[in-house]
């Protein structure tokens, strides 16, 4: 883990000036509180990562620094060497080689990548073989020719969600927003002026988005903004026009697109789409304000997971409040394609893969309203919000009896026996029902 440049600068001016207040810091570096309180909790991380005692802050709002942090960074030079990206792996080159197709005005050669992210020319073109990889997956092709140098070909919209997908990973790896400042060029103020823009947005819309997003976001709608000024439009695109457009975040786009003139309506539509599809850490809206049918659907899923998994989930509308806060920027990810390309690391208990198994079968509801499969992202989600909500409760399905049902004479057969078994033992979890080559494998 490291450090993003707000956190190194706060980091810095606390050891160079150990008496400095959280109103002091908020002022100078032109901080909420919320986004203090985060870059302090950053630091704090990194600095347990590396056997270092955390910085501590009183009621007074002054800051309390172990001896040993000191002792460590005797000198502001000594810590930010610290700091300086002079590593970057194969899977961070072939992002930001992604994101110089994305986003630059010059012609790109082979010289300027392997110039820029200092590496050979045959390294370079190892990394294009795989970068063409990637963009097969958005139905995107990447070109040379002796004009033009190499340059990204396919729908606006997929270049889009590209986008969106690759300055997400970088900003989530060692050194990743560094190295995306330096090829993109991005100034501190630009950050800042769009960072305000959002908390103006998260006022209009009475929500909070998570942390994470709220860090990547003011990144992502430069990106988007910079590709529009060039004349890159996004073509109509398979939408309910009304479903976007008679939505609260459609009116607060107006606080994103303040000084941009001639925005297309396809443009608007997709900036919108962003905002909805955003996770948010709180948020004020009522089920009256949701997708027509979600509560509904959510309701009915809860219902087949309890069936499934033989338990009672008890205060259900508290639940289904908190699923609906995660699960509508879901749905508008799920439909138009935006989940994140993120694998979750490290492996899961024997419990939680038979309990997302079943979250999984019960979320047939969701899909009939979406109208796609959901992705097994987005269900992870969704198991471990009702995993915990299970485990708030005392209750567990680890020392409940379960079961498959095995047959060899086909689906169609397997799946009668299976709901027949259900009802008449209520008290076994039913797994699945598999043919006897899918139950040995």
């Amino acid at each position: 883990m490291d450090l993003n440049k707000r956190c190194k600068r706060i980091f810095d001016e606390l050891l160079s000036n150990p008496n400095v207040t959280s109103a002091e810091l908020e002022k100078k570096f032109r901080l909420t509180k919320r986004q203090l309180g985060y870059s302090m909790d950053k630091i704090n991380e990194w600095l347990m990562t590396n056997h270092l005692p955390v910085i501590e802050r009183t009621r007074q709002g002054n800051f309390v620094i172990s001896q040993s942090v000191y002792t460590t960074f005797h000198s502001i030079e000594n810590a930010t060497l610290l700091f300086n990206p002079t590593r970057i792996t194969e899977e961070q080159r072939i992002s930001l080689i992604i994101m110089m197709l994305l986003g630059s005005e010059e012609e790109l050669s082979l010289k300027y990548f392997s110039y820029y992210l200092n590496v050979s020319k045959n390294t370079i073109l190892h990394d294009l073989k795989k970068v063409q990889r990637i963009l097969c997956e958005y139905g995107l092709k990447v070109r040379y020719s002796r004009k033009k140098g190499y340059v990204l070909e396919g729908k606006e919209f997929q270049i889009r969600r590209l986008l969106i997908h690759r300055t997400s990973h970088l900003l989530q790896t060692n050194h990743g927003e560094d190295w995306l400042r330096k090829i993109t060029g991005l100034q501190n103020s630009q950050l800042e002026e769009f960072e305000k823009r959002i908390e103006k947005v998260e006022s209009k819309l009475n929500l909070k988005f998570t942390d994470e997003k709220l860090r990547m976001m003011p990144y992502i709608l430069i990106f988007i903004l910079r590709r529009i000024q060039r004349g890159n439009f996004i073509d109509p695109f398979s939408i309910a026009y009304e479903e976007l457009s008679n939505t609260k975040e459609y009116q607060a786009t107006e606080e994103i697109l303040k000084g941009y003139q001639d925005i297309p309506e396809t443009d608007r539509l997709f900036i919108t789409l962003h905002l909805l599809s955003t996770n948010v850490f709180s948020s004020d809206f009522t089920p009256e304000e949701s997708i027509p049918d979600l509560v509904q659907a959510i309701d009915k899923m809860l219902r087949q997971f309890e069936k499934s998994a033989c338990i009672y989930l008890e205060d259900r509308e508290q639940l289904i409040e908190q699923l609906l806060q995660h699960i509508k920027p879901a749905y508008y990810r799920i439909k138009y394609q935006l989940t994140d390309h993120f694998h979750f690391q490290g492996a899961f208990s024997k419990e939680f893969r038979e309990l997302h198994h079943l979250v999984r079968q019960a979320t047939t509801p969701l899909k009939e309203l979406i109208g796609c499969e959901i992705p097994g992202n987005e269900t992870t989600y969704i198991a471990m919000l009702i995993g915990g909500w299970m485990k708030k409760q005392g209750k567990s399905i680890d020392r409940k009896i379960k079961a498959v049902v095995v047959c060899p004479q086909g689906v169609s057969v397997s799946k009668l026996m299976f709901h027949e078994l259900r009802e008449l033992f209520p008290e076994i979890i039913f797994l699945d029902y598999l043919s006897v080559r899918e139950f040995m494998n």
